[in-house]
């Protein structure tokens, strides 16, 4: 190894000798004295497009940087926490085997890739600062109701949310229609935070919401917010609701209330990796005779998670 172009603390040299790449990769951050958003700045500066989230999760051994271009960001990393050159990246050891998506990859999805399709959603998210809002998503709660048409008419959310760098204090939500005449539903009932600046694209439809959180929140604190999302207008049947996550949460729980009158005959749990694919069925899901249904996935993996089903 070549050596770096400063003497090195004990404590660093050891997890740099020893692993595994998490601690050391933490023992170096900490030694450089640089913040995960000033490192996410210099890697870009580079041509490294590497999110904080991203950079939290790998100094936290959530996920590992197994593929080519997170480990040239590593090579990069090694660079700018002045660290033996391979220090790091023999650390990571090799690719593990990977099956389908549902075996589940442990990167953190980029938001173009979840959001594949809707075109105009960068450009909505630009106008409001970074698409990383510097938070996980460790748990959500779903609550949706539909009509005596079929359509939603409600959904009521409650999010588990950690800090993954310092002086966060808000939170970024994504709601889309299924129908353009019927619009997108309006926020109410914010709990723990209050509504910030809204940008949509009514064709798709669209939008993000900007939610400022009650406190600023340090690296690894945590807040629990709640929102309810509300149709103002009826609209044709739903057929699928559910969530999408850009890294791997602890727990997502769906429940979905159909209206007496109209309950269909079947549901699915779906899941895939991004809203525009076709989401493969998992699971049947059994509705109860009152027309409630829900679902509990731990653990569940980047991508989108949903309840599908069937009128006739």
């Amino acid at each position: 190894m070549v050596a770096g172009s400063r003497a090195l603390p004990a404590d660093l040299m050891d997890a740099l000798r020893n692993g595994p790449f998490e601690a050391a990769l933490d023992s170096a951050i900490r030694a450089s004295g640089l913040s995960l958003d000033r490192i996410q700045h210099r890697l870009a500066l580079r041509g490294v497009e590497v999110s904080v989230t991203t950079l939290s999760y790998w100094r936290r051994g959530r996920s590992r940087p197994e593929r080519p271009r997170s480990r040239q960001a590593v090579r990069l990393l090694e660079e700018l926490l002045d660290v033996p050159t391979d220090a790091l990246v023999s650390l990571i050891g090799p690719q593990r085997p990977r099956g389908r998506w549902t075996n589940r990859e442990l990167d953190v999805l980029e938001t173009a890739r979840l959001w594949q399709g809707y075109e105009s959603l960068p450009g909505l998210l630009g106008d409001m600062g970074p698409a990383d809002d510097g938070l996980t998503r460790l748990a959500a709660h779903d609550r949706f109701e539909l009509d005596a048409n079929g359509a939603e008419s409600s959904c009521r959310t409650t999010l588990v949310l950690r800090a993954e760098r310092e002086r966060v204090d808000r939170c970024v939500i994504i709601t889309r229609g299924d129908d353009p005449a019927r619009g997108l539903p309006e926020l109410a009932e914010v709990r723990n935070a209050r509504q910030g600046r809204i940008r949509s694209d009514l064709m798709v439809p669209i939008a993000a919401t900007e939610l400022f959180l009650d406190q600023v929140l340090a690296e690894g604190e945590t807040s629990v917010i709640e929102y309810t999302l509300v149709y103002r207008t009826t609209g044709a049947p739903s057929h699928e609701c559910g969530r999408g996550f850009r890294a791997t949460a602890s727990l997502y729980t769906l429940e979905v209330a159909f209206d007496p009158a109209a309950v269909p005959v079947r549901c699915h749990r779906c899941a895939g990796p991004s809203v525009m694919a076709s989401l493969p069925s998992v699971d049947p899901v059994w509705i109860s005779s009152a027309g409630r249904t829900h679902l509990v996935v731990q653990n569940p993996a980047p991508g989108f998670h949903s309840m599908r089903w069937e009128w006739v």
